[in-house]
């Protein structure tokens, strides 16, 4: 009997990528209109919208009188769209940016009366653990993946449950253009199914079809010929769905993430590819679920249609090819601005929230002794900046602009005048803990020096950092271990956008001078200066951790810059901050990629880096960052990418890489040749503080001025025991519980 092979036709559809978003806009007119009439005219029986909705959605912006057909479509199983607005990133964009991805692609494919979903990740670079999270936590109870699949890890066996998701591996992946040939090569898709049947049971999955492909025309008339000519398959032209009812999904695995290069690319340099974009994208995703999002769930403001359009400007950039990197750099400009579209209206937003606050509680004048402060972070502050007209009682002042007043722009009945500019003062001041998830009316403490500096070191009581014979130092003083060392290395690159590829070792900066840049009160700050780059570090008299600024000038091309910590012991293993959660990676101390080049075809040369969200732990050593996603591991070396600068999408001599994995297309702009700031941390200790002192690195608090006429004392929430806070979804917030690893909506 020949075997059954459920195929189903579909394109898969970067919206943008070597092309702009325009360009495939433009495509994708005529490939949906073929789609739309082969349906119509029963020439094919179903065809697969790859899982988002994006373009679709630009499409019926421009023919709004195709929602009908399309409708039918759907009703009549002919058509599946959904569940995502966009097919985004797993490892570069926040929780609260995966699970309103999925919101809105759901909300727009109810629409079409679309019931039934499958989370369709065909070609993003590795699966995270938080993609099944998502899916669970929006009752998606199927998935279909290819790369970063370990054969071997799912017991050669291409179905599985994955937390009770029913996931099925593409075995030879999406693209599948064989039938489109005008000679269609019989012994070819023969070799292709047997290569499928070596890791399915009863049944075949195929997919048909390639990148921004067109539909296969006449696909009944054209799979009947092939199955005339097939001696051990049928192909029978069906849906995935169909596929899922009839599979066998009983093999149950307890891997948590799909990112083994082995057998397929998950072309890891995206990770630390257009930095910059990175950083921008990293706090502006914080701004909106951490700051903005909690503000007016709390308030009750009623911003979210606001919120929802924010999110979907931001979400653009997440699809699959975006926030990589391996774009063309047209595209990257058209990142940075929708980037800066979402920061103008979320400070819009917050500032409107912020007035609407003082007029409802009549917060005039000025009051020099106390602030009020919406904490918004998962655990109690005692230091923070505020941003005033005015100066605060026992402040330091870091520095002054001259502006208008926020409260100015939201008097609808006042048009701003010169003489209304004043300066504003970044100050910091220390004050009595107000509760984490709350608005306190809070007096500000005089501060007791802790933290001591000289051109060479700064200290407090907990940690201490220290210049000796050239060499950076870090020590934990609450504990008596050997000082850690911190470096910046750097490396030239023959890479590309896809995949760094080391051309020959490490060097480590030398430091050229230092300078004292304050001795306050409440914090100092350090600048170390090496060539092209000054790293700031600064230091309160209460912190138990380091913050630094990596402010680099970029003149190199094609070349890696990381900051290194240089540990007690070799790492062996990491445990680095999800989506949602935390991933623990066993590590292999001794692999160096320079070993092995230049690789063998047709494979990807596999590296010591990772990705990670917003921090890193290794032998009880923490370090944070904003939007640094790129965290390698060699013995006892934690390196963490600030910056890797190359020249083309895909190079096609790459000697990390055998295989083209795009056009050969320049990307000069990729070369990063610009000033921009990278901001980290350093601290000693564990998952819990971990999660705890990110809120510092990112500030999650908003200040408020003015005179108290009564003390104002709201709490907004009781968190949970050992639960974090990422944000809101859907008016629920998004629990982790770290001792338990349980995801949940609060």
């Amino acid at each position: 009997m020949k075997k059954k092979v459920y195929a189903y036709l579909h394109t898969h559809w970067d919206i943008e990528w070597y092309r702009n978003n325009e360009d495939f806009n433009v495509r994708f007119i005529d490939v949906f209109n073929i789609v739309l009439d082969e349906l119509i005219h029963n020439r094919a029986p179903f065809f697969y919208m790859d899982g988002q909705i994006g373009a679709l959605n630009d499409y019926l912006k421009l023919y709004p009188d195709k929602k009908e057909i399309i409708k039918n479509l759907v009703n009549e199983n002919k058509l599946a769209l959904g569940p995502y607005f966009v097919s985004a990133d797993s490892y570069l964009i926040n929780f609260c940016s995966m699970l309103k991805n999925i919101d809105i692609g759901l909300n727009f494919s109810k629409e079409f009366n679309q019931k039934e979903f499958i989370g369709y990740l065909s070609d993003i670079f590795g699966i995270s653990k938080s993609v099944f999270d998502a899916l669970k936590l929006k009752n998606i109870d199927k998935s279909i993946i290819w790369r970063g699949v370990n054969p071997k890890k799912i017991n050669n066996n291409c179905n599985f449950l994955k937390d009770d998701i029913k996931t099925a591996w593409l075995v030879k992946g999406y693209f599948n253009d064989f039938f489109h040939q005008k000679e269609i090569n019989i012994l070819g898709i023969k070799k292709y199914l047997d290569d499928i049947k070596k890791y399915s049971n009863d049944i075949l999955l195929l997919p048909i079809g390639a990148d921004h492909l067109g539909m296969l025309k006449d696909a009944n008339k054209k799979i009947e010929f092939v199955n005339k000519n097939l001696d051990d398959y049928e192909i029978i032209l069906t849906s995935p769905f169909e596929y899922f009812k009839k599979a066998k999904f009983d093999n149950v695995i307890f891997e948590k993430e799909f990112l083994d290069n082995s057998d397929t690319y998950i072309l890891p340099g995206v990770y630390s590819a257009r930095i910059p974009q990175k950083i921008k994208n990293n706090e502006i995703q914080n701004k909106i679920s951490r700051i903005l999002e909690p503000l007016n769930f709390y308030l009750k403001k009623g911003f979210q249609n606001q919120i929802e359009e924010i999110y979907k400007t931001l979400l653009k950039n997440h699809a699959h090819d975006g926030i990589y990197g391996c774009s063309i750099d047209s595209v990257h400009r058209a990142i940075d601005y929708r980037i800066e579209k979402c920061q103008n209206y979320s400070d819009s937003l917050i500032k409107k929230i912020k007035g609407d606050f003082k007029k409802k509680y009549d917060i005039k004048g000025i009051s020099k002794d106390k602030i009020g402060v919406f904490n918004l972070s998962n655990s109690p502050i005692n230091t923070i900046t505020v941003d005033l007209p005015y100066i605060l009682k026992n402040s330091q002042v870091l520095s002054k602009e001259n502006r208008f007043e926020d409260d100015i722009f939201y008097d609808i009945y006042h048009i701003p005048i010169t003489q209304e500019i004043k300066t504003h003062y970044k100050q910091l001041i220390e004050i009595t803990k107000p509760d984490k998830f709350s608005f306190s009316t809070v007096k500000i403490k005089k501060p007791i020096k802790k933290t001591l500096i000289t051109k060479t070191s700064i200290e407090n009581d907990f940690i201490s950092l220290f210049i000796k014979n050239g060499e950076i130092y870090i020590e934990n003083k609450e504990k008596d271990n050997k000082p850690i060392k911190l470096s910046l290395l750097d490396i030239a690159d023959a890479g590309d956008s896809y995949n760094f590829a080391p051309k020959g070792e490490y060097k480590k900066l030398s430091i050229i001078k230092t300078k004292i840049n304050y001795d306050g009160l409440i914090e100092s700050s350090l600048s170390i200066f090496f060539k092209n780059i000054e790293l700031v570090a600064k230091l309160n008299n209460s912190s138990k951790f380091i913050k630094f600024s990596a402010i680099i000038n970029n003149k190199k091309k094609n070349h890696k810059l990381v900051f290194e910590l240089q540990l007690n012991q070799d790492i062996k293993k990491t445990i680095s901050q999800e989506a949602v959660g935390l991933i623990e990676r066993t590590i292999d101390p001794n692999y160096k990629m320079q070993d092995y080049m230049p690789v063998k075809r047709p494979k990807e040369l596999k590296t010591n880096s990772y990705p990670m969200q917003n921090f890193v732990i290794a032998n009880g050593v923490i370090a944070y960052t904003k939007g640094l996603n790129e965290y390698e591991i060699y013995k006892n070396n934690l390196r963490i990418a600030l910056l890797r600068a190359f020249n083309t999408i895909s190079n096609p001599k790459n000697p990390a890489r055998s295989i083209p994995a795009g056009p050969n297309i320049l990307t000069p702009e990729g070369q990063c040749i610009e000033k921009f700031k990278a901001e980290f941390m350093v601290s000693f200790g564990n998952k819990k503080d971990a999660f705890l002192n990110v809120d510092n690195l990112f500030e999650n608090y908003l200040a408020l001025g003015g005179e108290y006429k009564e003390e104002i004392n709201i709490k907004f929430d009781e968190i949970p025991i050992n639960t974090f806070i990422y944000g809101i979804n859907n008016c629920k917030k998004i629990g982790y519980n770290y001792e338990e690893d349980k995801i949940s909506m609060i």
